[in-house]
């Protein structure tokens, strides 16, 4: 709601002040200098796209989180240092193209049939970017796409004008320096990379605590799976630790929420008195991944993946009347929950179907920030009673805690208090930013 939110705002502001603008300069300028305009502009805002504002967002957004900014804020600064200066160029079109077309006289009838044109292109981009480009070329293709249209048109805009080879020849630096730095980019360790319509997922290879190499899938960013690149076995201390806490509870049939590289759900599939494991993620290009790219074998047959959202998938397995003996809630993206797998509603839908519940958290070292009060408040609210456990000693800072609905060995019943996040109040996303970058980290 932040992102969407704050983003909103800026585009809006960086629009209006592009139509406003370009209004009063069509107004001054004659034809031929409007047509070079407008080529300028939409070179320009291709190539702040595809070579400054999508490669540099992550980046700019953390720098200014670890510089002290609230969410909202960092958001705020990010998109209008990146985003404001090619949506204000982009938006110069409108009154500048009203202008050309507007050959009989009548400034209404022209600015229509552009608005109606605009506005018919921004129904297919937001219909053939989410459902065609994005699954089929990723996100990291869809903006290569995008701006090479905008490249495209501005190529269009300046045929038959004298300078049409500089625009040409401008565009196809602009393409060729994007594509070499993302080459050079490219860490040596990356074994595999892909956007999809969700996130970015990354497979690397690098040395664990120990110095022994790990196979590790990352999630926008974030470390979601791993295995020991010798064994195969799970690198992950809290995927070991669910292992061993399903073995001691000896469930037949197991819920996974979150599959990311599937290690739990192999783990889980290859006990013998598991009859069946049911895997939810809503990313449905994980499965495919995990089997060629990250584990590189078939998932056991036991293994049933559903590509869904987890709200829908749990209700869909409640009006069933699916009962499962265990379940590992581990919808972590980046280094996040998403914020609406941690309200009450939520963990009501889970307890309707599950008899145990885990959930892997990554909270401060003492478990006493706002976030993590909240959290185990809500979980609390639901099931009655909740349990920590500090599945990783050592780490510093964060870490990664199970939190679960029933006494396992090692851990402590949470006794403390906090806020209860629902669907209709909820801050979890902003609590979780404070955690992790209010203390300095």
């Amino acid at each position: 709601m932040t992102l969407t939110g704050v983003m909103l705002g800026v585009v809006l502001f960086a629009l209006s002040a592009g139509y406003w603008h370009g209004g009063v300069l069509s107004a001054r300028w004659e034809s031929s200098r409007t047509r070079a305009a407008l080529a300028r502009n939409l070179l320009l805002s291709g190539a702040i796209y595809a070579a400054l504002s999508f490669p540099a967002e992550a980046f700019l957004l953390g720098k200014l989180l670890d510089a002290g900014l609230s969410l909202a804020l960092g958001i705020g600064v990010a998109a209008t240092a990146l985003f404001a200066a090619p949506v204000y160029l982009v938006a110069q079109t409108v009154p500048l193209l009203a202008e050309l077309t507007n050959t009989e006289g009548k400034a209404g009838k022209a600015s229509g049939k552009v608005l109606f044109y605009s506005t018919l292109g921004s129904v297919a981009g937001g219909i053939v970017t989410p459902i065609f480009l994005f699954p089929h070329l990723g996100v990291r293709g869809s903006t290569y796409v995008i701006c090479g249209l905008l490249v495209g048109a501005s190529a269009l805009m300046a045929a038959g004008w004298t300078g049409r080879w500089k625009i040409l020849g401008a565009g196809a630096l602009v393409l060729a320096a994007v594509h070499f730095t993302g080459v050079a980019a490219k860490p040596s360790n990356e074994q595999f990379s892909y956007d999809s319509a969700h996130q970015n997922i990354r497979i690397v290879v690098e040395p664990g605590a120990a110095g022994r190499l790990e196979r590790v899938m990352y999630l926008n960013g974030g470390r979601a799976s791993g295995i020991f690149c010798d064994t195969g076995q799970s690198s992950f201390e809290y995927v070991r630790e669910a292992d061993r806490e399903l073995t001691a509870a000896g469930s037949a049939y197991v819920l996974a929420i979150g599959a990311a590289g599937f290690t739990f759900p192999r783990d889980a599939a290859a006990l013998d008195f598991v009859k069946q494991v049911d895997a939810v993620d809503v990313d449905p290009a994980v499965r495919a991944i995990a089997e060629r790219q990250f584990l590189r074998q078939p998932l056991p047959a036991k293994i049933r993946f559903f590509p869904l959202s987890a709200r829908y998938a749990l209700r869909r397995f409640r009006q069933q009347g699916s009962r499962y003996g265990f379940a590992l809630l581990d919808a972590y993206s980046g280094r996040g929950v998403p914020d609406e797998l941690l309200t009450v509603d939520f963990f009501g839908d889970v307890q309707a179907v599950a008899e145990r519940a885990a959930v892997n958290l990554i909270l401060d070292r003492a478990a006493e920030s706002e976030f993590a009060s909240n959290v185990l408040a809500s979980f609390r609210k639901v099931f009655g009673r909740v349990w920590l456990k500090d599945v990783k000693p050592g780490d510093e800072e964060t870490t990664n805690y199970l939190m679960t609905n029933w006494g396992v060995p090692g851990a402590v019943e949470w006794t403390g208090k906090g806020r209860i996040y629902t669907d209709d109040r909820n801050t979890a996303d902003r609590d979780h930013v404070e955690m992790l970058w209010g203390s300095g980290e």
